[in-house]
């Protein structure tokens, strides 16, 4: 451990499973202390139990609902005054023909991918800025890079999400906060579980498959992910803003 976040605050969404797990794992080994959010209870007290005691504080929140975001906000500003960090990594996939994806399933995926970036950010930057320091962490993903088939809405509002991004980091350059994107590419999440189970194909032989289409030959673990999500997080990042970082095996090398 080297604690490269010791002392510093962190909100984490979507903290219970997969990538939003592993960052708030390496954040608490790091030194940070964590408000972790998902929409289920079991999902978070189970990252919790794997954390140092006291670590990670469990706050259950729905990222598309305004309400519920002002809730875990105004517990995070009572219990700790504010938050350092803010990794908006809560987000849902949905899959299939462009034209059999009705344009309700475009709204659930802004709502939660993009909008909840957006209600989140709001709720804690205003402190942020007056204390001159931040950092804003967006997972988004390659598919917010390229263009891929069969994957209309999810692609849309990953693109909306690196959009997003740059314009933040922009406008709040000079304000010390910054604000960068993490652009994974295919990572061992139980979203690859749920997409496997979406196409019909086994979640081994899907793996198989997405290893195949990298230059390295394999998929991503989500430590690798919460590894860059340390260094966006830490104050070793403190010159970059508005930056889209692809950790993809060699699959995205722009």
């Amino acid at each position: 451990m080297t604690q490269r976040l010791e002392g510093k605050r962190a909100v984490i969404t979507g903290g219970g499973r997969g990538i939003g797990r592993a960052i708030a794992l390496a954040y608490a080994r790091e030194g940070a202390l964590c408000v972790i959010t998902s929409r289920k209870l079991e999902d978070l007290e189970a990252t919790a139990e794997q954390a140092p005691p006291g670590a990670l504080r469990p706050v259950v929140c729905d990222v598309s609902d305004d309400a519920s975001v002002s809730a875990m906000a105004d517990f995070v500003h009572e219990q700790f005054g504010g938050a350092d960090i803010v990794v908006n990594n809560a987000g849902i996939h949905a899959a299939g023909r462009f034209l059999d994806i009705d344009p309700a399933t475009y709204s659930r995926l802004f709502e939660v991918n993009v909008v909840g970036i957006v209600r989140v950010s709001h709720a804690f930057l205003e402190g942020m800025i007056e204390r001159g320091r931040g950092s804003i962490v967006n997972i988004a993903s390659t598919a917010g890079l390229f263009e891929s088939p069969g994957q209309a809405p999810y692609n849309a509002s990953k693109h909306g999400a690196v959009g997003l991004t740059r314009c933040m980091g922009l406008e709040l350059a000079a304000s010390g906060v910054t604000c960068n994107a993490i652009c994974p590419g295919f990572v061992d999440t139980p979203m690859l579980e749920g997409f496997a189970e979406l196409v019909g194909a086994e979640s081994d032989e899907l793996r198989a498959q997405l290893a195949q289409r990298t230059p390295m030959g394999r998929i991503l673990s989500p430590d690798e992910v919460a590894n860059l999500a340390i260094y966006l997080g830490s104050d070793e990042s403190s010159g970059m803003t508005g930056q889209t970082m692809a950790i993809s095996n060699g699959m995205r090398m722009s």
